[in-house]
């Protein structure tokens, strides 16, 4: 059996005091003759605990943060806080709620606005005189003529009574330029016209020459004339 060397010995003897721990069994007494024995630890002769070990050099202690109270969070606990937090953070979009409609509506409207800035397609038919007349119609004589031109406020034009009127076109297209505010109680069209001249009994009509274009009025007549059955 190999025998342990003195020194070691009395390095677990002097370490074991200095914990306070009893010496081991087999610890022999001091390692040479005239050496006092290791002075027994305070705590077994009543007095002070021996400090405790200090930590070894360059050795940091580092405190966990510790968690903030919940009255500092609202009275929310902080792990409910810092999941909700979470949650905000993955589903926000960054834009108000007020926005998504517009946003929703802007393709629409940029849309609508490049089409009405596009020039009308060269392919499209050129309307035909009667189409042409039968919008001016619509727009500005039906209101007193009716929209079929069975008469209103105006005088009868379907069913060819305004070639009855006015036999000769370049009448006809005098009478749409004029009007006949400036001819109110006046006779007017072809005096041999079966029943007589018509009469400006209102005087109402206005005059178009200046509102619609020489094109629109020669087709507006021929829709009167030959367009209104």
């Amino acid at each position: 059996m190999t025998e342990v060397p003195e020194y070691l010995l009395q390095r677990s003897r002097e370490r074991r005091a200095a914990l306070g721990l009893a010496p081991a069994e087999g610890d022999a007494g001091p390692a040479a003759e005239g050496e006092a024995p290791a002075a027994p630890p305070a705590a077994a002769e009543g007095g002070a605990a021996p400090p405790a070990a200090a930590p070894a050099a360059g050795a940091v202690a580092v405190a966990e943060p510790a968690a903030p109270p919940a009255a500092a969070t609202g009275g929310i606990e902080p792990a409910a806080l810092t999941a909700y937090l979470e949650t905000e953070a993955r589903t926000r979009t960054g834009v108000p709620v007020w926005m998504i409609p517009v946003l929703a509506i802007l393709p629409i409207w940029a849309f609508a606005y490049l089409g009405a800035l596009s020039p009308p397609s060269k392919g499209a038919a050129a309307l035909t005189p009667l189409q042409l007349g039968s919008q001016v119609f619509a727009k500005n004589c039906a209101v007193c003529h009716g929209g079929k031109g069975e008469g209103g406020v105006g005088p009868k034009l379907a069913g060819g009574d305004a070639k009855v009127t006015f036999p000769n076109e370049a009448d006809h297209i005098a009478w749409v330029e004029t009007g006949s505010q400036t001819k109110k109680a006046q006779k007017y069209g072809d005096p041999n016209r079966p029943g007589g001249q018509r009469v400006a009994t209102q005087g109402v009509m206005p005059a178009f020459k200046g509102t619609l274009t020489d094109a629109q009025i020669k087709a507006v007549v021929t829709f009167e004339r030959d367009g209104l059955k």
